[in-house]
């Protein structure tokens, strides 16, 4: 007989990640760290681009969250499928 806190820690929490999730995941991730990379270098941005500058962060504050909703929709919708396939 196995004490239940062995049976819980062997027990997955989360649904394999297909593919499609690791691709959505993965670019997500990269537009995070564009948008960072692109506020750091904001000012040189600025001097060489003048005005027009600021258009690549302004376009990556945007392109993130809206790509993190469709992200964290799929996942979560991945999760209440697994949890839903996992209980009897």
């Amino acid at each position: 007989m196995t004490h239940p806190l062995i049976t819980f820690f062997k027990t997955p929490m989360a649904p394999p990640e297909t593919p499609r999730l690791r691709h959505m995941r993965r670019w997500w991730m990269a537009l995070c760290w564009a948008l960072a990379l692109a506020v750091l270098l904001l000012p040189l941005t600025k001097a060489l681009m003048g005005e027009w500058g600021a258009l690549p962060a302004l376009l990556l504050v945007l392109a993130a969250p809206v790509h993190g909703l469709f992200y964290f929709r799929a996942k979560l919708r991945a999760d209440d499928l697994f949890s839903g396939e996992a209980q009897p």
